[in-house]
Protein backbone atom coordinates (compact mmCIF):
# COMPACT_ATOMS: atom_id res chain seq x y z
CA UNK A 1 0.00 0.00 0.00
CA UNK A 2 1.43 3.38 -1.60
CA UNK A 3 0.02 6.76 -0.12
CA UNK A 4 1.28 9.70 -2.14
CA UNK A 5 0.44 12.92 -0.71
CA UNK A 6 1.91 16.64 -1.18
CA UNK A 7 2.38 19.74 0.89
CA UNK A 8 0.54 22.64 -1.48
CA UNK A 9 -0.13 23.34 -4.84
CA UNK A 10 -0.87 20.90 -7.28
CA UNK A 11 2.46 19.02 -8.16
CA UNK A 12 1.16 16.39 -10.40
CA UNK A 13 -0.19 13.60 -7.30
CA UNK A 14 -3.13 12.36 -8.94
CA UNK A 15 -1.34 12.16 -12.55
CA UNK A 16 1.50 10.01 -10.58
CA UNK A 17 -0.50 8.24 -9.16
CA UNK A 18 -2.94 6.92 -12.85
CA UNK A 19 0.96 6.54 -14.26
CA UNK A 20 1.52 4.03 -11.36
CA UNK A 21 -1.96 2.13 -11.83
CA UNK A 22 -2.18 1.58 -15.32
CA UNK A 23 1.34 0.71 -15.94
CA UNK A 24 1.79 -1.36 -12.66
CA UNK A 25 2.09 -5.12 -13.49
CA UNK A 26 -0.82 -7.34 -11.86
CA UNK A 27 -3.85 -5.89 -10.02
CA UNK A 28 -3.68 -2.25 -8.78
CA UNK A 29 -6.57 -0.39 -6.78
CA UNK A 30 -6.16 3.57 -7.04
CA UNK A 31 -7.90 4.68 -3.99
CA UNK A 32 -8.54 8.96 -4.57
CA UNK A 33 -8.80 9.75 -1.02
CA UNK A 34 -8.41 13.38 -1.06
CA UNK A 35 -10.66 15.82 1.31
CA UNK A 36 -10.45 18.21 -0.84
CA UNK A 37 -11.87 16.41 -4.00
CA UNK A 38 -11.35 13.76 -6.54
CA UNK A 39 -10.21 14.65 -10.08
CA UNK A 40 -10.29 10.80 -11.95
CA UNK A 41 -13.91 11.30 -12.81
CA UNK A 42 -14.18 14.80 -14.21
CA UNK A 43 -10.51 14.61 -15.34
CA UNK A 44 -9.11 11.44 -16.51
CA UNK A 45 -12.98 10.21 -17.50
CA UNK A 46 -14.12 12.99 -18.93
CA UNK A 47 -17.17 12.99 -16.57
CA UNK A 48 -18.76 10.03 -18.45
CA UNK A 49 -19.29 7.93 -15.76
CA UNK A 50 -21.96 8.32 -12.63
CA UNK A 51 -20.36 10.74 -10.21
CA UNK A 52 -22.42 9.42 -7.19
CA UNK A 53 -20.38 6.58 -6.64
CA UNK A 54 -16.87 6.44 -4.95
CA UNK A 55 -15.59 6.98 -1.45
CA UNK A 56 -18.39 9.45 0.02
CA UNK A 57 -21.12 6.31 -0.55
CA UNK A 58 -18.38 4.01 0.79
CA UNK A 59 -17.94 5.99 4.24
CA UNK A 60 -21.46 6.14 4.44
CA UNK A 61 -21.93 1.99 3.85
CA UNK A 62 -19.26 1.90 6.97
CA UNK A 63 -21.22 4.29 9.16
CA UNK A 64 -24.00 1.44 8.77
CA UNK A 65 -21.83 -1.91 9.09
CA UNK A 66 -21.80 -2.45 5.26
CA UNK A 67 -18.54 -1.35 3.68
CA UNK A 68 -17.52 -4.85 2.79
CA UNK A 69 -20.68 -5.21 0.61
CA UNK A 70 -20.52 -2.12 -0.50
CA UNK A 71 -17.06 -1.84 -2.02
CA UNK A 72 -17.03 -3.36 -4.93
CA UNK A 73 -20.39 -1.49 -6.28
CA UNK A 74 -17.79 1.76 -6.05
CA UNK A 75 -15.28 0.97 -8.15
CA UNK A 76 -14.64 2.12 -11.64
CA UNK A 77 -12.99 -0.47 -13.92
CA UNK A 78 -9.97 0.92 -16.20
CA UNK A 79 -9.30 -2.07 -18.13
CA UNK A 80 -12.65 -3.28 -18.51
CA UNK A 81 -13.61 -6.64 -18.55
CA UNK A 82 -10.40 -7.59 -16.61
CA UNK A 83 -10.75 -5.40 -13.90
CA UNK A 84 -6.96 -5.40 -12.95
CA UNK A 85 -7.00 -1.75 -12.77
CA UNK A 86 -9.29 -0.39 -10.56
CA UNK A 87 -10.12 3.39 -8.62
CA UNK A 88 -12.39 3.88 -6.37
CA UNK A 89 -13.01 7.24 -6.86
CA UNK A 90 -12.79 10.51 -4.30
CA UNK A 91 -15.51 12.82 -2.96
CA UNK A 92 -16.95 15.08 -5.54
CA UNK A 93 -18.41 17.47 -2.89
CA UNK A 94 -15.25 18.83 -0.36
CA UNK A 95 -18.00 18.97 2.00
CA UNK A 96 -18.43 15.44 1.84
CA UNK A 97 -15.41 14.59 3.78
CA UNK A 98 -16.04 15.55 6.81
CA UNK A 99 -18.86 12.40 6.30
CA UNK A 100 -15.50 10.33 5.35
CA UNK A 101 -13.57 11.84 8.59
CA UNK A 102 -15.07 9.52 11.11
CA UNK A 103 -14.08 6.25 9.09
CA UNK A 104 -10.73 7.21 7.77
CA UNK A 105 -9.58 4.28 9.90
CA UNK A 106 -11.98 1.59 9.05
CA UNK A 107 -10.82 2.34 5.39
CA UNK A 108 -7.48 2.27 6.01
CA UNK A 109 -7.66 -0.92 7.52
CA UNK A 110 -10.20 -2.36 4.68
CA UNK A 111 -7.13 -0.92 2.04
CA UNK A 112 -4.32 -2.35 3.89
CA UNK A 113 -6.14 -5.40 4.27
CA UNK A 114 -6.54 -5.29 0.06
CA UNK A 115 -2.91 -4.68 -0.20
CA UNK A 116 -2.53 -8.32 0.85
CA UNK A 117 -3.92 -9.55 -2.96
CA UNK A 118 -2.47 -6.98 -5.11
CA UNK A 119 -1.02 -3.37 -5.35
CA UNK A 120 -2.75 -0.37 -3.45
CA UNK A 121 -2.21 3.64 -4.17
CA UNK A 122 -3.33 5.67 -2.17
CA UNK A 123 -3.64 9.46 -3.42
CA UNK A 124 -4.13 11.24 -0.07
CA UNK A 125 -3.62 14.95 -1.71
CA UNK A 126 -3.00 17.95 0.56
CA UNK A 127 -1.60 17.35 4.16
CA UNK A 128 -2.71 20.53 5.03
CA UNK A 129 -6.24 19.95 4.07
CA UNK A 130 -8.92 19.72 6.54
CA UNK A 131 -9.93 16.49 7.15
CA UNK A 132 -7.35 14.77 6.03
CA UNK A 133 -6.82 11.04 5.90
CA UNK A 134 -3.64 10.59 8.27
CA UNK A 135 -5.21 7.05 9.38
CA UNK A 136 -4.11 5.88 5.44
CA UNK A 137 -0.51 6.95 6.04
CA UNK A 138 -0.55 5.39 9.49
CA UNK A 139 -1.55 2.01 7.58
CA UNK A 140 0.70 2.21 4.72
CA UNK A 141 4.01 0.47 4.06
CA UNK A 142 5.10 3.50 1.78
CA UNK A 143 4.42 7.38 2.02
CA UNK A 144 5.67 9.30 -1.21
CA UNK A 145 5.85 12.86 -0.64
CA UNK A 146 5.18 14.43 -4.45
CA UNK A 147 7.43 17.33 -4.93
CA UNK A 148 9.13 19.36 -7.79
CA UNK A 149 12.15 20.84 -8.13
CA UNK A 150 11.05 24.10 -8.25
CA UNK A 151 12.10 26.64 -5.01
CA UNK A 152 8.07 27.04 -4.17
CA UNK A 153 7.56 23.57 -4.27
CA UNK A 154 10.78 22.50 -2.08
CA UNK A 155 9.73 25.44 0.43
CA UNK A 156 6.20 24.01 1.39
CA UNK A 157 8.09 20.56 1.83
CA UNK A 158 10.11 22.10 4.33
CA UNK A 159 8.02 22.01 7.39
CA UNK A 160 5.86 18.75 6.10
CA UNK A 161 8.81 16.82 6.26
CA UNK A 162 8.83 16.50 10.13
CA UNK A 163 5.56 16.14 10.31
CA UNK A 164 5.25 13.64 8.31
CA UNK A 165 8.21 11.95 10.39
CA UNK A 166 6.60 12.30 13.57
CA UNK A 167 2.85 10.77 12.30
CA UNK A 168 4.23 7.86 11.39
CA UNK A 169 6.88 7.46 13.93
CA UNK A 170 4.10 7.97 16.79
CA UNK A 171 1.49 5.27 14.92
CA UNK A 172 4.18 2.40 14.57
CA UNK A 173 6.22 3.43 11.36
CA UNK A 174 9.39 4.09 12.48
CA UNK A 175 11.26 3.03 9.59
CA UNK A 176 12.65 5.49 7.84
CA UNK A 177 12.67 3.85 4.50
CA UNK A 178 8.97 4.35 4.90
CA UNK A 179 9.33 7.97 3.47
CA UNK A 180 10.45 9.19 0.50
CA UNK A 181 11.06 11.20 -2.10
CA UNK A 182 8.64 11.31 -5.44
CA UNK A 183 10.26 13.68 -7.68
CA UNK A 184 8.64 15.46 -10.52
CA UNK A 185 11.99 16.55 -12.63
CA UNK A 186 11.21 19.79 -13.75
CA UNK A 187 12.56 23.70 -12.40
CA UNK A 188 16.00 24.13 -11.69
CA UNK A 189 16.77 21.57 -8.84
CA UNK A 190 17.48 18.34 -9.28
CA UNK A 191 15.82 15.34 -7.50
CA UNK A 192 19.30 15.27 -5.34
CA UNK A 193 19.43 18.41 -4.58
CA UNK A 194 16.06 18.33 -3.30
CA UNK A 195 16.59 14.85 -0.78
CA UNK A 196 19.55 16.76 0.44
CA UNK A 197 17.62 19.73 1.25
CA UNK A 198 14.43 17.59 2.72
CA UNK A 199 16.65 15.03 4.37
CA UNK A 200 14.98 12.04 2.80
CA UNK A 201 15.54 9.81 0.35
CA UNK A 202 14.41 9.72 -3.20
CA UNK A 203 12.19 7.19 -4.11
CA UNK A 204 11.07 7.45 -7.44
CA UNK A 205 11.77 10.44 -10.27
CA UNK A 206 9.08 10.74 -13.00
CA UNK A 207 10.20 12.94 -15.93
CA UNK A 208 8.15 16.43 -16.75
CA UNK A 209 5.39 14.74 -19.31
CA UNK A 210 3.87 17.57 -20.37
CA UNK A 211 1.81 15.49 -23.06
CA UNK A 212 1.05 12.36 -20.98
CA UNK A 213 0.25 14.84 -17.82
CA UNK A 214 -2.28 16.83 -19.54
CA UNK A 215 -4.15 13.34 -21.30
CA UNK A 216 -3.50 11.66 -17.26
CA UNK A 217 -5.85 14.67 -15.85
CA UNK A 218 -7.82 15.85 -18.52
CA UNK A 219 -8.63 12.55 -20.54
CA UNK A 220 -7.31 10.75 -23.90
CA UNK A 221 -4.50 8.15 -24.34
CA UNK A 222 -2.07 6.95 -22.59
CA UNK A 223 0.63 5.81 -24.53
CA UNK A 224 2.51 2.84 -22.61
CA UNK A 225 5.88 4.07 -24.07
CA UNK A 226 5.93 8.17 -23.26
CA UNK A 227 8.45 8.87 -21.29
CA UNK A 228 5.98 9.30 -18.10
CA UNK A 229 4.59 5.62 -18.22
CA UNK A 230 7.96 4.10 -18.86
CA UNK A 231 9.30 5.91 -16.01
CA UNK A 232 6.51 4.93 -13.74
CA UNK A 233 6.76 1.28 -15.07
CA UNK A 234 10.37 1.54 -14.25
CA UNK A 235 10.28 1.91 -10.94
CA UNK A 236 8.00 -0.89 -9.77
CA UNK A 237 10.15 -3.09 -8.25
CA UNK A 238 11.77 0.08 -5.78
CA UNK A 239 7.93 0.93 -4.58
CA UNK A 240 7.03 -2.75 -3.64
CA UNK A 241 7.69 -3.47 -0.34
CA UNK A 242 6.43 -7.07 1.29
CA UNK A 243 3.66 -6.16 3.44
CA UNK A 244 4.35 -6.12 7.43
CA UNK A 245 1.96 -7.99 9.26
CA UNK A 246 0.15 -5.63 11.71
CA UNK A 247 -1.44 -7.04 14.68
CA UNK A 248 -3.95 -5.06 17.62
CA UNK A 249 -4.98 -2.70 14.46
CA UNK A 250 -7.38 -0.56 16.69
CA UNK A 251 -10.08 -0.83 14.12
CA UNK A 252 -10.22 -3.96 12.30
CA UNK A 253 -12.15 -4.68 9.32
CA UNK A 254 -13.79 -8.33 9.26
CA UNK A 255 -13.55 -9.61 6.10
CA UNK A 256 -11.16 -11.85 3.76
CA UNK A 257 -9.07 -9.71 1.34
CA UNK A 258 -9.48 -12.45 -0.86
CA UNK A 259 -12.64 -12.29 -1.60
CA UNK A 260 -13.23 -8.29 -1.69
CA UNK A 261 -10.75 -7.93 -4.21
CA UNK A 262 -11.92 -11.21 -6.36
CA UNK A 263 -15.35 -9.24 -6.08
CA UNK A 264 -14.07 -5.95 -7.38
Amino acid sequence: MIALVSAKGSPGVTSSALAFTLTWPGRCLLAECDPAGGDILAGYLRGELDSQRGLAPLAVAELRGRMREEFARQLVDLDPPHRHRLVLPGVHDPAQSATVAPVWPAIADFLAQLSDTGQVIVDCGRVTTPHFGWPLLHAADRVLLVVRGTLPSASHAVPIVPLLRKELAEHGNRDPGRLGLLVIDTGPYSPEELSARLQVEIAAVLPADPRTARALSFGGPVHLRSPLARAAASVHSTLAVTRERRTGDAHPVQSRPEEVAGAA
